[in-house]
């Protein structure tokens, strides 16, 4: 807060003081969280505009992990853009703009803590309206879908299969673009139309990986199989233009029934690869 004193002389000793304030800063705006510098896939680039009362003297870059309850500084730059390594660690962030020694925090705090949902799922014999599996890309919020209507072609990110015609074999998490050309499950049952492409990565022991990190893009094929339970695998939307990150962890599966319970985590800053919760 800056003061300004205004002193008038009226005659030769009459003195008027006139005091009022003016504001000497003010916050960072248009705060927002990217994946990089440099295509990097586990960095994140805190970026935000100058205020409006001008440049500040310094930024200041604060980080609260997802499973903390305070906020950490990470840094500061006179830059108005920031490049944080959280070691595989999602979380939200908040920058503050100084002006000598007060300090204005952005209304925005961006996140990069991915979006969990839940769903119960069946192998596409044994329930092909509840086979498929999606999520919204502009909520990351996931849904299950029927594969036998062409409708859903935009919405499904991969379905259950054993890749045989009948239930009770291996499952396997399959990409949607591929049931016409590898499972001869789904022939007669899943029509025609262009659906999602992605990719997905060799399940590992859920116990095993407490901080588990997506593989990078190259490491994706176009199904995966269950062999273990709990297992957790990454998915990566190879398919779209903006492309991006999730984690599924699948709790069970009954081979029987053909039944998958799981959890997902979707990472809605593309091409982020965090999907630590």
């Amino acid at each position: 807060m800056k003061c300004l004193t205004l002193t008038v002389l009226t005659g030769v000793a009459a003195l008027v003081v006139i005091q009022g304030c003016g504001v000497l800063g003010g916050p960072p705006s248009g705060v927002t969280v990217s994946a990089g510098p440099g295509e990097s896939d586990s960095t994140v680039l805190v970026s935000w505009t100058v205020p409006s009362e001008g440049a500040a003297d310094k930024y200041v870059i604060h980080f609260r992990p997802a499973t903390d309850s305070g906020y950490t500084v990470v840094g500061e730059t006179t830059a108005i853009s920031y490049a944080h390594n959280p070691h595989g660690v999602t979380g939200q962030y908040k920058v503050s703009a100084v002006f000598g020694g007060d300090s204005y925090d952005a209304a925005e705090m961006p996140t990069t803590v991915p979006v969990q949902s839940e769903a119960e799922l069946f192998e596409i014999n044994a329930d092909s309206a509840r086979c498929g599996f999606g999520w919204k890309r502009d909520s990351g919020v996931g849904g299950v879908f029927a594969m036998t209507e062409s409708a859903n072609c935009a919405s499904v990110d991969f379905y259950v299969s054993d890749l045989l015609v009948g239930t009770g074999g291996p499952l396997s998490i399959v990409s949607p673009n591929k049931a016409d050309s590898i499972d001869s499950g789904a022939v007669g049952i899943v029509p025609s139309a262009a659906w999602r492409a992605n990719g997905f990565s060799n399940p590992v022991l859920a116990d095993t990986v407490p901080s588990y990190k997506a593989p990078p893009s190259a490491t994706y094929f176009i199904y995966t199989t269950l062999t273990s339970q709990p297992c957790r695998f990454g998915c990566y939307t190879a398919g779209d233009t903006v492309k991006h990150y999730a984690m599924v962890k699948v709790d069970s599966f009954n081979l029987v029934s053909g039944r998958v319970w799981l959890k997902t985590w979707y990472q809605l800053v593309p091409g982020l690869r965090l999907v630590h919760y």
